[in-house]
């Protein structure tokens, strides 16, 4: 306390040429604002992500799109070695050809056997309207020729009834074989229709325009891993090439574990590009992670993906740049702040040298939230005092 005081003697004492010579800082209420610095990396917010097609075994890439280049809806991306699949669809397709020859000739022959026994009820109709003709002509004759024609009736009754049962069974067997005959077709077709597909498939188009991006996968007996290339033998579903949507960008950072509670989506941020110092744009936080993973060539240590939509639109952003982001996390408007260098720090409390006149003299501030340059005062000056820029240390 007693250096306190005599250092406060020190001050009191400073004569009006020597705080002509000591830079000054008027003390205004202006807004402040506490940025947090991440970087990051820019790509797309929206695109295309094109994948191996998941058609059995191994696919080898025999063409595929030069990386940076352009791509518009439609263009072909990749191509995979469509050979295996050209065999199959022949086959499954000579198959479905059978099974629509074995139909139709089956529909032939059934159809056929049934005409046989239409025309077959007609001649028993015939017979028995015969039969019951001669019944008639018999009523006055002898018992026995008469017996003979009754007879006679009778057996063409039957006969027609068997001819009507065998049409009726014949309909149901021509139905229930017709049936079975179109169901292996049905099956042959999606044999087929796969087939197709699967040939189809070894070629993909692009779905939305933007520009192409290689990705990352294993190879084998590669110790890292390398970007695709024609002549890579892939399996089905693994993500190849990227086509990012130029027209909405943002930021991937990688946020740790000490710094993701100050971070909070739809925070305001700046954006500056290594390759182009001089732009910068707007930002606004989209997105936090909300579980850790391990940061990338350093699993001991965990991170929080924290994505950042960039506002404007501007052809310098392009997938892959490197970018520092500059985090809003707090912000004020009209409050008094000083400059950091004026704070001095003596027993635990903080102090500003005050210019009063011709003299200057040390006053205890409350202080609050800070950025690299300047602090917040809650208490201790007003607007409108001098401080000293180069107090006493």
């Amino acid at each position: 306390m007693r250096s306190l005081f005599f250092f406060c003697a020190l001050a009191l004492i400073a004569c009006s040429d020597e705080t002509a010579q000591i830079p000054l800082h008027t003390v205004q209420r202006s807004s402040f604002q506490m940025t947090h610095f991440e970087g990051g990396e820019v790509q797309a917010a929206d695109g295309e992500v094109i994948t191996s097609p998941r058609i059995g075994g191994r696919l080898k890439i025999t063409d595929i799109a030069p990386e940076g280049s352009l791509v518009k809806m439609g263009d072909l991306v990749i191509r995979f070695d469509p050979a295996q699949f050209i065999d199959d669809m022949n086959n499954r397709e000579a198959q479905l050809l059978e099974a629509q020859s074995n139909f139709e000739k089956a529909k032939a022959q059934r159809n056929q056997r049934l005409a046989d026994l239409k025309r077959r009820i007609e001649q028993q109709e015939a017979a028995l309207r015969l039969a019951e003709l001669n019944l008639e002509r018999q009523r006055f004759a002898s018992p026995i020729d008469l017996e003979q024609a009754r007879i006679k009736m009778e057996k063409a009754h039957r006969s027609l009834a068997e001819a009507r049962e065998d049409s009726t069974a014949q309909e149901v067997i021509n139905r229930v074989d017709f049936q079975g005959h179109q169901l292996n077709i049905a099956r042959r077709q999606l044999r087929f229709d796969r087939a197709l597909s699967n040939y189809e498939r070894t070629q993909v188009h692009a779905t939305k325009p933007g520009i192409v991006v290689y990705r990352k996968i294993s190879k084998p007996g590669a110790q890292e891993e390398s970007k695709v290339t024609i002549g890579d033998n892939i399996w089905g579903g693994h993500a190849l090439i990227d086509i990012p949507d130029l027209s909405k960008m943002q930021v991937r950072c990688l946020v740790g574990e000490m710094d993701i509670k100050r971070m909070e989506i739809g925070q305001k941020t700046s954006i500056r590009l290594e390759a182009f110092p001089g732009p910068i744009f707007r930002g606004v936080v989209s997105h936090i992670a909300p579980m850790a993973t391990p940061q990338p060539g350093a699993r001991d240590i965990r991170v929080f993906e924290m994505l950042v939509d960039i506002s404007e639109e501007d052809n310098r952003l392009k997938p892959g740049m490197s970018a520092e982001v500059a985090v809003v996390i707090e912000h004020q408007k009209e409050t008094l702040t000083v400059p950091l260098v004026a704070v001095v720090y003596r027993e635990e409390k903080r102090y500003v040298y005050r210019v009063d006149g011709n003299s200057m003299r040390p006053v205890e501030v409350s202080l609050g939230s800070r950025n690299s340059k300047a602090v917040v005062v809650e208490s201790g000056l007003r607007e409108g005092d001098r401080i000293s820029l180069a107090p006493p240390k």
